[in-house]
């Protein structure tokens, strides 16, 4: 079988601007887990939402900017 199947499908997604709603579009076909950390790389909390296979969005308490790692 195709060793390269066992190495797990990731998605980053940049923040830039500051925002308390992200909505992410991604192309790993399901509903991934996610982790976000702010600009300081700390890692944030939020309500997670699966949209659709292809979109999540993560809501928060109050606005930032940072990163999504979706696995």
């Amino acid at each position: 079988s195709d060793p390269m199947s066992l190495i797990p499908k990731r998605f980053t997604h940049t923040q830039s601007t500051t925002s308390s709603s992200w909505t992410i579009s991604h192309t790993l076909d399901g509903f991934p887990s996610v982790t976000v950390v702010d600009s300081a790389g700390t890692v944030v909390v939020g309500e997670v939402s699966y949209n659709s296979t292809s979109s999540v969005t993560v809501s928060f308490e109050s606005a930032f900017s940072g990163k999504a790692y979706l696995t």
